[in-house]
């Protein structure tokens, strides 16, 4: 009993929501000025959310920065015939774990409506 106490004080003092990216899901954006819409799926890499995984390499990184807010098209699944808009926070861009997504960038992303 008193572990359970303890578990439920633990989980209420947490400041942050989790959001968990549906399985399949996926962001569509043209970022900047840029005439290319880049399409990634939605990947669930940390405790506090969601983001995309992108290539070092790839021209999308020179178009964002950490605190940008861009509209993107949201797919929940594979099939989305019709994605919802969302305006959303880029709230970090940072190297994955050692040996995690070798040559690649972890974006983290926040809806903000």
């Amino acid at each position: 009993m008193e572990n359970d106490l303890k578990n439920n004080e633990k989980t209420e003092l947490r400041f942050e929501t989790r959001t968990e990216a549906p399985k399949d899901a996926s962001v569509e954006f043209v970022p900047g000025d840029n005439e290319i819409a880049y399409h990634f799926k939605l990947k669930d890499f940390s405790s506090k959310g969601f983001g995309i995984i992108v290539r070092k390499d790839s021209k999308v990184l020179k178009h964002i920065k950490s605190g940008d807010i861009i509209d993107m098209r949201f797919h929940p699944d594979e099939a989305t015939a019709n994605p919802v808009p969302h305006r959303i926070e880029i709230k970090h861009i940072s190297e994955p774990e050692p040996g995690k997504h070798r040559d690649h960038m972890l974006v983290g992303l926040l809806i903000i409506e």
